[in-house]
């Protein structure tokens, strides 16, 4: 649930996880672009480039791929 957000490890993990190549599938703020409720425990792993290019850009998945399909 989303409690688990406010655990030590999630926010470490939410913080660091793109320098290992994984990004927050599903991220709170971008429940409107996802249609999927919040998720803080989903990661998926997408590379480093491109979690690096999400992080850096506040983008969740779905808003990457449109820069490419537009």
């Amino acid at each position: 649930n989303e409690n688990m957000a406010k655990e030590e490890e999630t926010q470490w993990m939410a913080a660091n996880c793109a320098q290992f190549g994984f990004i927050l599938r599903y991220p709170k703020d971008k429940e409107d672009v996802t249609e999927i409720n919040y998720e803080p425990w989903h990661l998926r792993y997408v590379g480093k480039e491109i979690a690096q290019a999400c992080q850096e850009n506040d983008w969740c998945l779905e808003e990457f791929l449109n820069q490419f399909t537009g």
